[in-house]
């Protein structure tokens, strides 16, 4: 017959580890935090499956194109729903302000003209130089009805 302390002490144990196996499981995630790029990278932003070079590319791009000149990152991805997800790093510490529907205009002008889709609508992010959300702009119809 098996020693009871043994079982009195399994009993204790099982429900400490599974609690232990559940934080540690919930913190973990693949996707890297498009806030911890500017931040963490000293500069150049880095996120998701794109380079950094592609997004300062892209960046320098819509800055030759008329865009304003403190974007240095600028990316696109789709989310599963195909809407497009739009991220901005910019050295503008507090944010475009009065000024954010004529950058909105631009940024999006632009990368009409380079191909990007916005008709579904389009989640802007813009990030200031310490990785601070500056802005947060979501046009898609099921958030704007």
């Amino acid at each position: 017959m098996a020693d009871p302390s043994y079982a009195e002490a399994g009993k204790r144990t099982l429900p400490a580890f599974l609690l232990i196996a559940v934080v540690l499981l919930s913190g973990c995630s693949t996707e890297t935090s498009p806030k911890s790029d500017p931040a963490t990278a000293g500069g150049q932003p880095t996120a998701g499956t794109s380079s950094a070079r592609s997004d300062s590319d892209l960046a320098a791009r819509y800055r030759s194109a008329g865009g304003y000149r403190d974007v240095y990152g600028l990316k696109y991805v789709k989310n599963r729903a195909g809407v497009p997800i739009l991220t901005v790093w910019t050295r503008k510490k507090s944010g475009y302000g009065s000024e954010f529907d004529a950058f909105d205009k631009t940024l999006t002008s632009f990368l009409t003209g380079t191909g990007v889709n916005l008709q579904q609508g389009y989640v802007l992010t813009v990030y200031g130089p310490s990785g601070a959300i500056l802005h947060h702009y979501d046009t898609t119809s099921e958030n704007n009805p």
